[in-house]
């Protein structure tokens, strides 16, 4: 996904250029280079803002997702975007094109891995239960392999044998007897829980299958920067190029 802004140097330097002496001229680079970055970090901090206002608990991994390179007097661009690798799970630059570019979000790993045993149909999705949501309103990691174990989907995704049997080691566990599919008329179809109580067993969801969900777009990366740069850009040029005059030698 392209959820990447390349901040150029598009600023008005033709008239102050020809009024400079030569030693002032050779401080342009430096200026235009310090402005673009300035303004790389007002849209990064922009973007920020709308982050904090949209989203539903952002994870403090999804609030340090955006990132800025600095332009350079040989370089004058700076980029704004979103992450796109991590050392494990799934990068920003992925799980944010909804909210970034609207639309049905992607399947995610846990999803492919049902649909692949047809657990799931292929244009469904797992919405989990609101008991099983941690404070940032994502389920956990270890929650999808218990599930894909006890449901025999799990090797479809992990890589090696991860799927309940009937090993001593594995019924202990319990998860094969613990989660089960239902197919429901109503909207009771999804993945449920065997669950003892008090006053006897009982049974709840844990994901429910629905139909693609549509998301509207909540975080506007290229009006938020393109706001910005023309809010920003001259000004922080001007004001750059002070600076540069004032320490130029």
């Amino acid at each position: 996904m392209a959820n990447s802004i390349e901040i150029s140097a598009h600023v008005d330097v033709g008239e102050i250029s020809r009024k400079l002496s030569d030693l002032a001229k050779k401080q342009i680079p430096f200026a235009t280079a310090l402005a673009l970055t300035r303004t790389a970090q007002l849209v990064k901090k922009g973007t920020l803002d709308v982050m904090r206002a949209r989203l539903d608990r952002p994870t403090p991994i999804t609030m340090s997702s955006v990132f800025v390179k600095p332009a350079t007097k040989a370089r004058l661009e700076a980029r704004v975007w979103f992450k796109d690798s991590w050392s494990s799970g799934i990068p920003a630059d992925r799980y944010m094109q909804p909210a970034v570019l609207g639309g049905a979000r992607r399947h995610k790993r846990f999803e492919k891995a049902l649909i692949s045993r047809q657990i799931m149909k292929p244009n469904q999705y797992a919405v989990p239960a609101k008991e099983f949501l941690n404070q940032y309103g994502n389920i956990t990691g270890g929650l999808a392999k218990k599930v894909l174990s006890g449901l025999g989907a799990a090797e479809m995704t992990s890589g090696y044998k991860a799927n309940a049997t009937n090993s001593r080691r594995s019924r202990r566990k319990g998860n094969a007897d613990r989660f089960f599919v239902l197919h429901g008329l109503d909207r009771s179809s999804g993945i449920w829980e065997r669950k003892a109580t008090r006053w006897g067993d009982a049974i709840r969801p844990v994901f429910l299958f629905v139909d693609a969900p549509y998301y509207k777009v909540r975080i506007p990366f290229e009006k938020i920067a393109a706001n910005i740069v023309k809010a920003h850009l001259q000004r922080e040029f001007e004001q750059a190029m002070t600076k540069a005059l004032a320490t130029a030698k």
